[in-house]
């Protein structure tokens, strides 16, 4: 009977013993499970963050696409007739543009000629007899719709119809550009630009000048 308790005894505790280590072995890895799933948590919450932060940032680029510039220079004429080496016109601007993406932007360019001056042009006859006539330009204005690419960032190369409107005579404009952007603090930017302007295949320009922008 005692041989009987004693076998009891050991059975007993080796149930015992080998319960408590499932037990043990049960809640080691249920701890394990709550650190995994704590930690997948907090990355899941860190990486939800640094997604928003980018969209955040990409929104805040998004509010920089479009920019309003100043300009300044002067319009080369070359068919001016009171100099056979043409003649150098002040003029002025305000431009705005539109960035759809980084390598392409449309804009809207306008200039303004303060000066008068005259040009020759074709007559209204033909072949030998039309000869030419004088037509006088007073502050011309030269308005373009442009479709800028940039192959390097800062550098855009543009290409655009236009209009030069003038009391005398106005002309169809096909306007050619490119210029270099310096940024400054506060989304300013100072930007060097030279152009060529087709005016109704009666005369051409040449421009250079700087602006001055303002992104937004």
């Amino acid at each position: 009977m005692k041989f009987v308790k004693v076998q009891l005894l050991i059975i007993c505790s080796f149930l015992a013993l080998t319960t408590s280590n499932v037990f043990a072995q049960e809640v080691k890895e249920t701890v394990n499970h709550n650190q995994y799933v704590e930690s997948y948590k907090d990355n899941y919450t860190k990486k939800e963050h640094h997604v928003e932060g980018l969209e955040h940032d990409g929104e805040h680029e998004k509010m920089k696409r479009h920019k309003v510039s100043f300009y300044l220079g002067y319009a080369f004429i070359p068919q001016e007739i009171s100099s056979h080496e043409g003649l150098l016109v002040p003029s002025f601007g305000l431009d705005y543009t539109f960035r759809i993406s980084k390598k392409f932007s449309i804009g809207l360019v306008n200039d303004m000629e303060i000066a008068q001056y005259m040009i020759e042009v074709p007559g209204e006859g033909h072949g030998e007899n039309g000869g030419t006539e004088e037509l006088e330009r007073e502050y011309a204005y030269v308005g373009a719709l442009m479709l800028f690419y940039s192959p390097i960032k800062g550098w855009n190369v543009g290409v655009g119809p236009g209009i030069e409107l003038e009391k005398n005579q106005n002309f169809a404009v096909c306007k050619f550009m490119i210029e270099k952007e310096f940024e400054l603090p506060g989304e300013w930017c100072i930007s060097p630009n030279f152009s060529y302007d087709i005016k109704g295949n009666v005369y051409d320009t040449w421009s250079f000048g700087v602006a001055f922008g303002k992104s937004f």
